[in-house]
């Protein structure tokens, strides 16, 4: 199997079947799906439960505790056999019929690449804004570079490394491990993910969900950030400025990326 799906999911009902027919849409079809729900409250799984027919490998996974982002996807990890590893937020789209058929173009085209990175679409309010991060094709261009989120990212199964969990803050710290450890990669200009801004239910947007969180989160992301370990020299220099920003961020009580 070429592609496994991770979509990870909290309450996005309103915005899931849009999600997974983006998924259902594709052309390429080599893929499984596997959809964790982080113990949702509204219709999320009976929404991913009327979807397992109409996908060719889907798997609906119901964590038994609050996971966040990073858990969820770490339990995800735990049932993946695909090739490559892709992560889609279950409020997010492909952007259309042909993305997963690019990916497999790039990598067959860069010689199986241990990581492949993926343009996007920016969209809030009706608009649709390419992202294009098609000329990072080394680790330098895209370790330093502000879009750590891991759906910016295909990535060879062996190579996946796993996310901090129980907090709001896990994507910069895996991003610099996960580029300290592969060694070749091939991008994509083509948008690949529709990054949805206008669902006030997620984890940046709802103030709700981030009472309590943000400052644990905060000591929690600069903790993982002391303790990460890598070889890569602009491995090392992203995460020495990282480090420092980070510091002075708790120092002020706020974050920044």
């Amino acid at each position: 199997m070429r592609f496994s799906i991770i979509v990870p999911n909290y309450n996005n009902g309103p915005w899931l079947d849009k999600c997974l027919a983006s998924i259902a849409s594709q052309k390429y079809k080599d893929y499984e799906v596997i959809f964790v729900d982080d113990k949702s409250t509204d219709n999320s799984v009976q929404i991913c439960d009327n979807w397992l027919n109409k996908l060719p490998h889907a798997y609906c996974l119901k964590s038994e505790r609050k996971r966040w982002n990073g858990g969820t996807r770490n339990l995800g990890l735990n049932f993946c056999h695909g090739d490559y590893v892709l992560y889609l937020d279950s409020d997010d789209t492909f952007a259309d019929d042909m993305c997963l058929t690019e990916i497999d173009k790039a990598i067959r085209e860069n010689n199986r690449p241990d990581l492949v990175r993926l343009s996007y679409y920016f969209c809030k309010d009706g608009e649709e804004r390419l992202v294009d991060l098609g000329h990072q094709n080394t680790i330098a261009s895209i370790v330093s570079d502000m879009n750590v989120a891991c759906w910016t990212k295909a990535v060879k199964r062996e190579l996946i490394v796993p996310f901090p969990e129980n907090t709001l803050m896990e994507d910069v710290a895996q991003h610099i491990a996960q580029l300290d450890n592969v060694k070749t990669v091939a991008a994509i200009s083509k948008g690949i993910v529709k990054w949805n801004r206008n669902n006030t239910n997620s984890c940046s947007n709802n103030l709700e969900l981030q009472n309590g969180k943000w400052r644990s989160s905060l000591y929690r992301y600069y903790a993982d950030l002391l303790d990460l370990r890598v070889n890569n020299l602009d491995c090392q220099l992203e995460l020495e400025k990282r480090r420092s920003q980070a510091r002075q961020n708790i120092l002020n009580d706020k974050y920044e990326q």
